[in-house]
């Protein structure tokens, strides 16, 4: 087994990341389930917090181990400050990002003329959920695109290298639906916003593909998507399940028909270190 395992150093480990960050995380998050408290409130915040930093930490670990392609990063410290550089991000994928998170946040409500009629289009959540919103979801991108997405998709195409990172993904949120205080212990085990949620994450992880690859590889556009994205949805009404989920899986349909030259391939390897790329600028 380590002889395999050395041979597999320099170059991406995404299945070792995809199940070592679902025992990292299943772990700690389980350690705070157990506690019976609130997701804010000692100790259960501490073990909670661990097991959501997994997608950050687990990169780092394997990084560190040799792991990694160093035509991309030279150090996890490389990998990280090209992950959260904005520098990395062209102004013309900026715009791309948050046009796609205003489809993805807006869109259901105008379809839903329920929720719309109620409460109108907006409707600001706790000032509190804006910032945890966002940094929940910035910090969890390094590990799923910026590390999974890389090394699966060049050992198979693009879009379903997203959608078995997508299944990953799903099963990582699991404990959280056990866990008092979270949004997900709030939408119940087995319900129908249960099967809403993971749906829609599985069909928004080619939307994710597509904004890292189309912005060249840059993890920074899924950093900036998932976090803008979780901000922009405490400023719109919840609405219904059939409007949130499908209105992900037109978009992402659409996205991958429009790229499925690039979105039905594997991903070639980099040529030139986008790390190097940045410190030339």
């Amino acid at each position: 087994m380590n002889g395999y395992l050395d041979r597999k150093k320099n170059q991406p480990a995404p299945w070792l990341y995809l199940f070592g960050v679902i025992v990292w995380s299943w772990f700690f998050l389980g350690l705070a389930a157990l506690s019976g408290g609130p997701l804010f409130r000692f100790p259960t915040v501490i073990p909670a917090l661990l097991g959501l930093l997994g997608p950050l930490i687990l990169p780092a670990v394997l990084i560190t181990r040799g792991y990694w392609d160093s035509a991309l990063d030279r150090s996890a410290g490389a990998f990280f400050r090209r992950a959260f550089n904005p520098r990395t991000l062209s102004f013309r994928w900026f715009l791309i990002v948050a046009a796609t998170v205003i489809v993805i946040a807006f869109l259901p409500v105008l379809l839903d003329r329920s929720a719309l009629n109620e409460h109108g289009l907006i409707q600001v959540g706790p000032a509190f959920f804006l910032l945890i919103g966002f940094l929940a979801g910035a910090v969890e991108e390094p590990g799923w695109r910026g590390y999974a997405q890389e090394g699966l998709q060049r050992r198979m195409p693009v879009v379903v290298a997203a959608l078995v990172i997508g299944i990953f993904w799903a099963l990582w949120h699991l404990p959280l639906f056990f866990i008092s205080g979270t949004y997900q212990a709030g939408l119940g085990v087995g319900t129908p916003a249960f099967w809403a949620f993971h749906s829609a994450i599985l069909v928004g992880c080619p939307i994710y593909a597509w904004l890292y690859n189309g912005a060249g590889r840059v993890a920074f556009a899924a950093v900036l998507f998932h976090g803008l994205g979780n901000l922009v949805r405490e400023l719109v009404p919840d609405v219904s399940n059939t409007a949130e989920v499908g209105v992900e899986a037109a978009l992402a349909l659409v996205v991958t028909a429009l790229a499925w030259k690039g979105m039905s391939r594997r991903a070639n390897r980099p040529v030139h270190s986008l790390d190097k790329q940045e410190d030339d600028k």
